[in-house]
């Protein structure tokens, strides 16, 4: 990355973005004071709710309604836009682009994407002349950003792309109007390492060539070392500190960063590090039973194949075998595509392999008919969390009955007495404040929400689990005591865990195996401490190698 030692570029002075709410006014930002030079690729990290957007929002007018911002003093490029709106309006989208979190929900789903760049450029600082040059730049952007068969993409269709390409798409949007300032708003959340690194060296190599600066904002500490020169740490509205990377993250001063950096999971390092051990959960005592070798959930010669277009068929899941033991955790990695939410989908019985048998203490579930399984005394003992804990909860449901559905299915007759005695105790194993049983999703943190979808599937008492990417959205300190919290109820509970995640230090830390997918077929499986410490298949050093380091410099 560029060294930034150019001219400031913004220039930011004691600024404050305050909110009216129902019962007074949430200070989001207090004092905050920072400069951006020409050039330079600012980190600006913390947890959800520190303020970390609301920073830059404010400065273009993109605060919601019932925001308000102050300052001492804003600049952009010596030009005042604190005490003119028509100013801070003139930069944004010109010189000040964004690149949002969510790219699905930040891309229009009812026109193609080439028709959304050519929108970015209509709105640049330089509108194409005509027709021909408004396509011929839209497919070069798109090119830029490593799009292949770009010409062709640009009558594709947000939902006919991946995740890591529609990211893609809104980096190309961001840097049609040719900006001086890029702010990339967790632009990797959800995205699995090889393809979050293609996003990320993206940024970082076109900001080289146009001399952009950049303000990256996101949780992941090992990302802001790799992409970063200089690093701001936020909590709760205020900035705790700041310099340059490796100081920062190698000796920082303040405890909150040093809690940050210790609750982010490392190559090298091990669960119980995560969190001190006076922060770590307390789970109800149960007798703790030693896990045996003793075959639970057995997938033979699993397959998913689909039928696309022209009768081409795309085979998702290619013949794969493999066992979990009672009382053991299996990860499944790979990249987004590769089988792997397929697979756990399949053993879940939410969808019907192709070929092939799942195998549960030596019953054939797939002789269950999907449309029946969920009725059938075998769906409580397969229980899954799902990736998204908001969009996987009835948003019309407290946290109560979300826990207690699952339960009214399983045991009909369950009397209101036994019933709340279940939801609490499950909610307990959960880390889930008993207190919090009346609220709505929408009135939980993120953290809270994996819990209830966490009580939701402990209600029934389960002997497996499926966790798909169950801590993807999640602030490191939260992951970390989540982690923590499952680790102790597999071992006190002789649980089974199907782990899927991207995140391969996670998957080190809590499984005892992995399964390496790759295109649908397992390319390298073993021990997870041995497969993710010494891969021999390429594939799987190339996944490994994704994953950012401390100890790499920007």
């Amino acid at each position: 990355m560029t060294t930034g030692d150019g001219k400031i570029l913004l220039d930011i002075e004691d600024l404050r973005v305050d909110f009216a709410v129902l019962g007074g006014i949430v200070n989001a930002v207090k004092g905050v004071s920072l400069q951006v030079r020409a050039g330079e690729t600012l980190g600006l990290v913390g947890e959800s709710g520190s303020g970390k957007s609301v920073t830059t929002y404010g400065l273009v007018g993109l605060l919601a309604s019932n925001g308000t911002m102050t300052a001492s003093r804003v600049t952009f490029d010596g030009i005042d836009i604190l005490g003119s709106k028509k100013a801070a309006q003139a930069i944004r989208g010109k010189d000040v682009s964004f690149i949002f979190q969510n790219p699905r929900a930040a891309l229009n789903p009812i026109r193609t994407i080439g028709r959304q760049v050519e929108d970015a450029l209509e709105a640049g600082r330089r509108p194409p002349k005509d027709r021909r040059e408004r396509r011929e730049r839209a497919v070069a952007l798109l090119e830029s950003v490593k799009i292949s068969k770009a010409a062709d993409r640009m009558n594709s269709y947000p939902h006919e792309l991946s995740g890591g390409m529609c990211q893609r798409v809104l980096i190309a949007m961001a840097l049609a109007a040719e900006p001086r300032l890029l702010v990339a708003d967790e632009p990797t959340t959800g995205l699995d390492a090889t393809t979050q690194k293609a996003v990320m060296d993206i940024i970082s190599e076109l900001s080289e060539q146009r001399g952009l600066s950049t303000i990256l904002i996101t949780h992941d500490l090992g990302l802001a070392a790799r992409y970063c020169k200089r690093l701001a740490v936020m909590r709760l509205g205020e900035l705790v500190e700041a310099g340059p990377a490796q100081d920062v993250l190698q000796t920082p001063k303040h405890a909150y960063t040093q809690r940050l950096i210790a609750a982010t999971p490392r190559r090298d390092g091990e669960l119980a590090d995560l969190i001190p051990a006076s922060g770590r959960p307390d789970v109800p005592n149960v007798k703790q039973v030693s896990a045996t070798d003793q075959p639970l959930l057995t997938a033979r010669k699993l397959r998913k194949t689909y039928k696309g277009k022209r009768g081409l068929v795309h085979n998702a899941v290619q013949e794969i075998n493999f066992t979990v033991r009672r009382g053991h955790s299996l990860g499944i990695v790979g990249e987004s595509g590769s089988g792997k939410t397929t697979t756990a989908r399949m053993l879940a019985r939410l969808l019907d392999p192709t070929d092939g048998s799942i195998l549960f203490d030596g019953h054939d579930l797939t002789d269950v008919d999907i449309r029946r399984f969920a009725l059938s005394p075998w769906r409580r003992k397969v229980q899954v969390v799902f990736q998204d804990p908001m969009g996987s909860l009835n948003p019309r449901f407290t946290a109560f009955d979300a826990i207690a559905n699952p339960l009214r299915r399983a045991e009909p007759g369950l009397s209101a007495n036994d019933e709340r005695t279940r939801v609490g105790h499950a909610a307990d194993r959960a880390g889930l404040p008993r207190e919090l049983l009346l609220r709505y999703p929408h009135q939980m943190s993120g953290g809270q929400q994996a819990r209830v979808g966490i009580a939701r599937a402990l209600v029934v008492q389960p002997e497996v689990i499926i966790f798909d990417e169950p801590t993807s959205a999640l602030d490191v300190s939260v992951q970390a005591v989540l982690l923590n919290q499952l680790d102790t109820l597999r071992r006190e509970e002789k649980l089974s865990f199907v782990f899927v995640s991207h995140d391969l230090n996670v998957v080190r830390m809590m499984c005892e195996e992995v399964l390496v997918m790759k295109d649908g077929a397992v390319v390298e499986r073993g021990l997870a401490k041995d497969v993710l410490s010494n891969p021999q298949h390429p594939y799987t050093k190339t996944l490994v190698d994704a994953i950012p380091s401390f100890g790499e410099a920007a």
